[in-house]
């Protein structure tokens, strides 16, 4: 067996790798400064897994961390559109500094492949879908730049040292474990919390824009493939399930579920961000507008490179990856 890194160990999809990996029998390290990981994703089933290190990416002991790795996957950094538009140095120093930092450690200790952890936000731009791994790319958010920047790094590596390195460009990823206790969960575990507690959720727009949304056992399959086989080195891949749904089409399908009657309440999808207020304010206020468009964005992945070369499909229907997730919440929330 393996001995296994993953940074961002204690986010959603990190550590539901990270206890994937465990189960298959693989020595796992999950990495996590805890800026934006959570304590509860360490644990599964009442038990915890692997072996957990609390350190930031961008410090120099992420050398020693990673003695010994085999396979280092790169999960870690700030993914919050509005933290990242609100702290664009830090946003920078995290997701594409740190992923320097992670790249060198892992070169001069031998590792055998790293998975980087892009993002579909890359396309944010792009307006032919659905989108291909060989589009040209012209993102103009924070985020998305930092992750097309942490991309060119990556690539760099590979044509300059041979290093092995594949790069993932997440779709919506969902499923059991996803954040819905927090203040600003995901939108699937958002819509969950207001219902069990009987509180009219509150979303954006007008409830018709789609996304592409992927199911976490799915993407862990992919995960996988990509950290061995032999055809993903120094390729790009698209992690999506080439299928999209509205909010609207996801709400009816949650709603169902849960057996409720509560419809939404709609507002301006302008007000998205009013929270951050600091975006707004000064003499060069942040876009209203490009919060609506962002809101509004629409997103489909082709997925059929990680087919032809790795065999990849993604396998679980929307309705089945959202039951999951309710029977999930539910048990947790002791059956309620």
């Amino acid at each position: 067996m393996s001995r296994i890194v993953i940074t961002g160990g204690a986010g959603f999809i990190g550590s539901q790798l990270g206890h994937s990996l465990y189960q298959d029998g693989h020595d796992v390290i999950l990495v996590d400064d805890m800026s934006f990981g959570y304590e509860d994703n360490l644990v599964v089933d009442g038990s915890r897994f692997g072996e957990f290190v609390e350190d930031d990416v961008r410090s120099s002991s992420m050398n020693d961390v990673l003695k010994g790795a085999d396979y280092v996957f790169h999960f870690a950094g700030i993914s919050s559109l509005p933290v990242c538009q609100q702290d664009p140095y830090r946003a920078f120093d995290v997701n594409v500094g740190g992923t320097v930092n992670i790249l060198e450690c892992a070169r001069r200790n031998g590792v055998k492949r790293l998975v980087f952890a892009s993002t579909s936000a890359i396309y944010e731009n792009n307006t032919r879908y659905p989108c291909w791994e060989s589009d040209k790319v012209d993102p103009d958010l924070v985020y998305a730049m930092s992750k097309l920047q942490a991309e060119m790094v990556c690539r760099s590596y590979f044509k300059n040292y041979d290093f092995n390195v594949v790069v993932l460009r997440y779709y919506n990823v969902y499923g059991p474990h996803q954040d819905y206790r927090r203040k600003s969960p995901p939108f699937v575990g958002y819509v969950l919390k207001e219902l069990l507690d009987g509180n009219t959720p509150v979303l954006h727009s007008d409830g018709t824009q789609k996304r592409d949304y992927v199911y976490v056992d799915d993407v862990n399959s992919l995960n996988k493939l990509c950290m061995v086989h032999p055809s993903a080195s120094g390729e790009v891949f698209n992690v999506a399930s080439g299928d999209c749904y509205s909010v609207n089409e996801i709400y009816d399908i949650l709603s169902g579920l849960m057996e409720t009657e509560i419809e939404p309440i709609f507002e301006e999808a302008s007000s998205f961000w009013n929270r951050y207020e600091e975006l707004f304010s000064g003499p060069y206020p942040f876009s209203r507008s490009r919060v609506e468009k962002e809101v509004n964005k629409f997103t489909l992945g082709a997925n059929w490179k990680a087919s032809k070369l790795l065999g990849w499909s993604s396998e679980v229907s929307i309705y089945d990856g959202m039951k999951s997730i309710v029977q999930y919440i539910k048990n947790d929330r002791g059956g309620v």
